[in-house]
């Protein structure tokens, strides 16, 4: 029996195990080097706080930075949330967790999405003096 449990457990997991190992092979597949190594593009990266001249720009910058990393971050949080409705499958402490999980993903993107807003008043607001 205990040999059939661990048959299972590799058989449910079996998926995973092929995805993670296309992941790791994904290179080889595509062939990620160059095929004309003569004209290799330079790459550049332009500093965002080139145009910061005022500490009240430094802030908004590093918000609107903020906002760019964050956004991604609650679409996955809600995304994950609804995963856990699909998978509770009426029980009720999960569909809690998922119900909690959801929550805190829209509060946390409207807290963000508040701060961006209540930046701009306040920085139109001063500006207007």
């Amino acid at each position: 029996m205990k040999k059939y449990c661990q048959v299972m457990k590799i058989r449910k997991n079996a998926g995973l195990y092929l995805i993670l190992g296309l992941l790791f092979l994904l290179p080889i597949f595509t062939k990620a080097a160059p095929t004309n190594t003569s004209k290799i593009d330079t790459v550049t990266l332009e500093n965002p706080l080139k145009n910061v001249s005022s500490i009240e720009g430094l802030l908004v910058t590093i918000l609107n930075i903020v906002e760019i990393l964050m956004i991604p971050v609650v679409v996955f949080f809600i995304i994950l949330a609804g995963f856990k409705y699909v998978t509770a499958r009426g029980n009720s402490t999960k569909v809690g967790e998922a119900t909690r999980a959801l929550t805190y993903a829209i509060i946390g993107g409207v807290l963000i999405l508040a701060a961006v807003a209540i930046s701009d008043i306040i920085q139109s607001t001063v500006e207007s003096f």
